[in-house]
């Protein structure tokens, strides 16, 4: 018959246990040098390092704990250092972001009159904007804005004179009074503008995509529209006998409406052009 053993866990007696079962929590850590161990007749426990028969098996067990607590260092010690360069790239990809957004709205906002050519959406640029303060006398090919929420079409026969002070002999209005046309005359907030148009241009390419056909030749589109002392679109000319009317005008009134101008004390005239088509 196998040796049985006894052995103590604090104040308890526990077994009888084979060797091979007493052999076993040694190597999971249930049982080690110091436990106190008895086989089964003989009536006296000792310290399980001084039992001849299971010193060699409690070797082999320490030099296996030890193993292990090796590799559990080491891989808690990679473990850190993988979270340490994931926390420094995510950090960097952070960084870069957030340079990456600033360079974009500093761009939007400060490159929108650089060139003619500034912006590319396949084959349609815009060209650099021009703002004045409101001037344009003639009324014709506009598509203006009713409150009630419907933009149309509306034809109206031009200015016969379009000099907006026909009466030489009557003084032009002073500044911060009105024009002939009804608008207030004062300074126009050019740099605010141009960032409204820098930001929000882009919404206006849908509309030219939709009059843009297969195989069109380079064509150009000039717009023009008026920004009234509230700070909203009421007024936009086509100036391309081929788009003055139509789709085209209405959709661009209505993502113009959009455009959140500030107010000032003068309304505006704000000039560009849509290109369509490769240039040369």
């Amino acid at each position: 018959m196998a040796d049985q053993w006894l052995f103590r866990q604090g104040d308890l007696i526990l077994g009888p246990v084979p060797t091979k079962a007493l052999v076993d929590k040694l190597f999971t850590g249930e049982v080690n040098g110091l436990t106190e161990v008895q086989m089964m007749g003989s009536g006296i426990f000792r310290k399980l390092r001084d039992v001849p028969e299971l010193k060699v098996h409690l070797a082999k067990a320490e030099a296996k704990q030890r193993v292990d607590a090796h590799a559990e260092a080491h891989a808690k010690e990679r473990s850190k250092r993988v979270l340490t360069i994931v926390g420094i790239v995510s950090g960097v990809l952070v960084v870069i972001g957030v340079g990456v957004a600033f360079l974009g709205s500093y761009l939007a906002v400060h490159g929108s009159t650089s060139s003619a050519d500034e912006l590319v959406w396949g084959d349609i640029t815009i060209d650099a904007p021009t703002v004045t303060r409101a001037q344009r006398s003639s009324d014709d090919e506009l598509v203006d804005y009713n409150p009630s929420g419907r933009k149309n079409p509306v034809a109206r026969p031009a200015n016969p004179n379009p000099n907006p002070n026909p009466n030489p002999g009557t003084p032009k209005p002073k500044m911060g009074t009105a024009d002939t046309d009804g608008l207030a005359m004062g300074e126009v907030d050019q740099d605010a503008i141009n960032s409204v148009i820098a930001k929000f241009k882009p919404t206006l390419i849908p509309c030219i995509k939709e009059v843009a056909k297969p195989g069109m030749p380079p064509t150009q589109i000039p717009i023009q529209f008026t920004v009234n002392e509230s700070g909203k679109v009421s007024k936009v000319w086509v100036d391309n006998p081929d788009f003055k009317s139509g789709p085209l005008p209405e959709c661009l009134m209505r993502e113009l409406q959009k455009w959140p101008f500030k107010a000032q004390g003068t309304s505006a005239s704000v000039g560009f052009a849509f290109n369509i088509g490769k240039k040369g």
